[in-house]
């Protein structure tokens, strides 16, 4: 009986001991500062990566007089695959202070490959120690189609002419035909012409130049010279850039060791290409218009230029009929 009194007695006490020194515990002071929430805006997209625009909303929840600004904070924006979980690219951004009751949003831009999804964490630090974290998940970029810049030009054709061709090396003109089939005016846009070796794929020469502005429903032809080296055959494109875009292309192929068919079996052969016997001097020189008059004036000038020359002969075979008379008399 005394036994069980001095077990109850203990329990007692130590609920005692127990609740009175709950009241002598401090509890740790939670961080006001909180990452409220994430908004996700895509950027440019392009075809094989695309730009995340990620806004974070911070909240600093100190109230009243009493509230105290934070300590310097930084926020870590990162991007892990949703499938292998690989960190794919991060940044940090800079905060600085947050005074209490105040919301702060931070705007970070991540570029990633256009392909499967991604985790984004926004981990919010204050003086290099991790006080919150907000997450968003985004899937099926790939799904997202590529930004593209509609104009109103198209590339019609191109012609090459071979402008010279010495030394192992040719100079081709290429002409190309811009049409504008819109119903405005259009802008003047960069044109970006390469040759490449069909075989190798090496590029032989680029070079850069413009559309020009041009009229509705007309064409342009605008001339861009490639030096390349002689006996290949080039596929050119014709690219139409607008700042950092591709708005329009074209594409043709110049053969510079064309090849033939052999008999029946359909057998390829390279026959080469004489270059030299192409060269094109100069533009075709538009015909200068002729009247009657002109026309008849310079039938005149050589009728007349002529007419010498017959008199002449005239004039010796009477001569020669002279000196055969006086010889007979002798």
């Amino acid at each position: 009986m005394l036994q069980n009194k001095a077990v109850s007695l203990l329990i007692l006490l130590a609920l005692i001991s127990v609740v009175a020194l709950s009241g002598c515990v401090s509890k740790p002071d939670r961080n006001p500062l909180s990452v409220t929430n994430l908004e996700i805006v895509p950027g440019q997209i392009k075809t094989s990566t695309i730009e995340l625009k990620v806004t974070t909303y911070i909240k600093n929840s100190d109230e009243g007089t009493a509230g105290k600004s934070s300590q310097n904070t930084s926020l870590l924006l990162k991007a892990t695959s949703s499938d292998r979980d690989f960190l794919v690219n991060q940044t940090t951004t800079f905060i600085g202070k947050i005074a209490p009751e105040k919301t702060v949003n931070v705007t970070q831009i991540l570029t990633l490959p256009k392909k499967g999804g991604y985790k984004l964490e926004a981990i919010l630090f204050e003086e290099d120690k991790e006080v919150d974290r907000g997450y968003r998940t985004v899937y099926n970029l790939e799904s997202l189609p590529a930004d593209s810049k509609a104009i109103s030009l198209r590339i019609d054709g191109i012609d090459f002419l071979v402008r010279k061709a010495a030394e192992e090396k040719v100079v081709i003109q290429s002409d190309i035909y811009v049409t504008n089939f819109g119903a405005r005016t259009s802008q003047d846009y960069e044109l970006m012409l390469k040759a490449t070796d069909i075989d190798s794929k090496l590029v032989a020469d680029k070079q850069w130049s413009n559309t020009g502005i041009i009229a509705p429903d007309e064409t342009a032809i605008r001339s861009v010279n490639l030096t390349v080296p002689d006996r290949y055959n080039y596929v050119v494109d014709v690219l139409i850039w607008s700042n950092s875009t591709i708005v329009g292309q074209g594409q043709d192929y110049v053969q510079l060791n064309a090849t033939t068919m052999l008999g029946e079996k359909e057998r390829l052969a390279a026959r080469g290409t004489r270059t030299g016997a192409f060269v094109t001097e100069g533009a075709a020189a538009e015909p200068a218009e002729m009247s009657v008059s002109a026309f008849e004036n310079s039938t005149a000038q050589k009728t007349s230029a002529e007419a010498p020359d017959f008199m002449a002969l005239m004039a010796m075979a009477m001569i020669g009929l002279a000196a055969v008379a006086l010889r007979k008399k002798r």
